[in-house]
């Protein structure tokens, strides 16, 4: 496939496309005809909707080189949906899940070692690409966020089963396992294309809060969903002894907090059972975790709103200083309403 040569501002969804060539060039190799083989087809051939590159594309819109290193973003995109791929069949090998996204999962298909071996291999080839293209700012930015994911995980590790798990510290465990990967791609999206500091560090505070409310959001379908819907099974971060913010909120609740406290002895003893679902149901609903929850999802898009609104603010004033032109505005006018798109789905709670 030639490479694109890029003369015009190119639409994200058609972006998405080269995103892909990258993605398929970067994890090409002669394992077919073994399981590992067999895990990578699968991963690459069932991508879902792509939100951290697209994002990465989004972001990269507020920059004056984003034409120029077009090609560029487009290969940091890829790198980060394999990053991603990598990570949910670590995490599903972790949590020994049966389903992902309404399939079996991976390492329930395949078996543990050929997952292990492809999710190694991702993230080897991501290293590998980013040495041989000389990227060393992006690949030390793609490091760090590994670690920062395994240790959210880690720290989620630490606290299972633990009826004291705080508010803050399931925040904590989140933005590294979960908000790390979507602030890394907007701040490579953002570097990738030249924009100044403080509109790396706004996308970058951008990406993580949209982390944050993704992971909020997946937590409250867990009791807002039937398993069929979600594609998982409903609760096992419970049964797992992962305490996520609406059984923590409803936790605080004067009454049904105690019984919240019950069940989670039980779970600590691994006596909690199939009889105590309906329990847990109820003390959740009615200790207000659900519309706790909302509100913090309802929260975080309101703020990441306010930050897109003061950088299209400050944008302004300095368009007639650079002589940007109208095509190049409207592109990132076009980047922000994406991201509010985005944001509105976000609220449909």
């Amino acid at each position: 496939m030639p490479e694109w040569k890029s003369t015009s501002i190119v639409p994200v969804d058609k972006a998405m496309e080269r995103v892909k060539y990258y993605i398929d060039r970067f994890t090409s190799n002669t394992l077919e005809g073994t399981r590992t083989g067999a895990v990578l087809s699968d991963v690459i051939g069932s991508t879902g909707k792509m939100i951290r590159p697209r994002l990465l594309l989004l972001c990269s819109a507020f920059g004056p080189d984003k034409d120029a290193q077009f090609e560029t973003l487009c290969m940091y995109a890829a790198m980060i949906e394999m990053t991603h791929m990598a990570s949910l069949i670590h995490d599903d090998i972790v949590d020994e899940a049966s389903y992902r996204r309404g399939k079996l999962s991976i390492q329930k298909k395949y078996g543990k070692d050929a997952a292990v071996y492809a999710g190694d291999f991702l993230i080897s080839r991501v290293n590998y690409w980013l040495a041989m293209e000389h990227k060393n700012d992006v690949a030390a930015c793609l490091s760090k966020t590994v670690e920062e994911m395994c240790m959210g995980e880690i720290s989620q590790a630490m606290y299972r089963y633990d009826a004291q798990m705080t508010v803050d510290q399931y925040l904590k465990n989140i933005k590294g396992k979960t908000a790390s990967l979507f602030q890394a791609a907007c701040i490579i999206g953002a570097k990738g294309s030249g924009c100044d500091h403080d509109t790396v560090r706004n996308l970058g505070k951008l990406g993580e809060y949209i982390g944050i409310i993704f992971q909020l959001r997946d937590d409250l379908l867990d009791f807002t969903s039937d398993s069929s819907a979600m594609g998982k099974e409903t609760h096992k971060d419970f049964y797992d002894g992962i305490y996520t913010m609406p059984v923590l909120l409803a936790r605080q609740s004067p009454e049904d907090g105690n019984l919240l406290k019950v069940l989670m002895e039980k779970n600590a003893d691994r006596n909690f059972g199939s009889e105590d679902i309906a329990l847990l149901e109820q003390a959740v609903k009615q200790g207000r975790g659900i519309e706790g929850t909302i509100a913090r999802i309802n929260e975080y898009t309101s703020t990441c709103r306010k930050l897109l609104d003061s950088m299209i603010a400050l944008d302004s004033t300095q368009i007639a200083a650079v002589g940007e032109s109208e095509e190049i505005q409207t592109e990132k006018m076009n980047s922000v309403q994406t991201i509010r798109r985005m944001l509105d789905r976000f609220d449909d709670v």
